[in-house]
């Protein structure tokens, strides 16, 4: 009897303390073994508060996704062939590769929890045919959402406000600027680090004021942390990007990259492209900006005045 609800669908869960990593994790041939060259270029971005729970959190789900597959640790399929990404709001998606591919079902699901020191994770193996039914859903969802045309109420439209907040891009902010030959502070033509605080403080103020019409007050920096030296003539690019906000705080994830480098080996203005983007400095800052009431609690009373 080849019945669906005989079916057996594979699940793979692992647990794991953050600490039994905090070693591996510093030594470059363990993160060439275990990771996936995207998930790596993702951990450079990251603080190092976050950095340790981000590692954790992907080798517990790949040990999840081992599980579904049928196979132990070692056992024919390498970690970094199980790459886990995130989408834009955040989920993770895998990406099987080589052995792994091969021994997949369909597709593999699978959900990563952090509490604490402990990271948690999750995976569900979906075989081909769950797989184009969820795909049909999706489709006929798309489609009947298409087809009708919502009622013209309040109830309506603030379902539909909900929606586009939802959906809403998220606020960012930008500079490029190159390093003159006047901000060199250090022997060997180094410029200080502050130089790039400075960067982040405009990149903070800017954000606030898109979100909040206010310059805002730069209360910390946490996960401050400095990759590269920086010498005149560099063209460093800074992105700052809001990533969480409460009633009175805003908290902000920073990055500065060199992009183009002085090269005074080769001569007095040279100069060069750098293949690949490389990380000067990371941090996190958080910002207070004023708490405003609702316009309509101060706004005057037109109907009083008239009287």
């Amino acid at each position: 009897m080849n019945s669906p609800a005989l079916r057996v669908t594979p699940v793979g869960v692992d647990v794991l303390d953050c600490s039994e990593l905090r070693r591996l994790v510093q030594r470059p041939w363990f993160l060439r073994f275990a990771y996936a060259p995207e998930e790596l270029a993702h951990a450079e971005t990251l603080g190092a508060g976050r950095l340790l729970e981000f590692l954790a959190g992907r080798f517990a789900a790949k040990e999840a996704v081992l599980k579904v597959l049928g196979v132990g640790f070692l056992q024919g399929v390498a970690p970094r062939e199980i790459c886990v990404q995130h989408t834009s709001h955040g989920a993770p998606v895998v990406h099987l590769r080589g052995r792994a591919a091969q021994l997949a079902p369909s597709s593999v699901s699978v959900s990563i929890t952090h509490k604490q020191n402990v990271v948690a994770a999750v995976a569900i193996g979906l075989p081909p045919e769950a797989d184009a039914v969820a795909a049909d859903g999706r489709r006929a969802e798309r489609k009947e959402s298409r087809a009708v045309s919502p009622p013209n109420d309040n109830t309506t439209k603030t379902t539909r406000q909900d929606h586009r907040d939802e959906r809403a891009p998220e606020t960012t902010a930008f500079l490029r600027v190159r390093i003159g030959e006047e901000e060199a502070h250090y022997g060997g033509g180094l410029v200080d680090g502050a130089r790039i605080l400075r960067l982040f403080g405009d990149l903070v103020t800017e954000i606030t004021i898109r979100t909040d019409g206010d310059e805002g007050l730069l209360s910390q920096y946490t996960d401050l942390r400095f990759t590269a030296p920086v010498k005149p003539g560099d063209y460093i690019e800074a992105r700052g990007r809001l990533l969480r906000r409460t009633r009175l705080r805003r908290v902000v994830e920073l990055q500065a990259h060199k992009v183009l480098g002085a090269r005074p080996d080769a001569g007095g203005s040279a100069a060069a492209v750098l293949d690949a983007p490389q990380l000067v400095c990371t941090a996190t800052a958080t910002t207070v900006v004023p708490h405003r009431r609702p316009a309509a609690a101060t706004a005057p009373d037109h109907v009083a005045e008239e009287t």
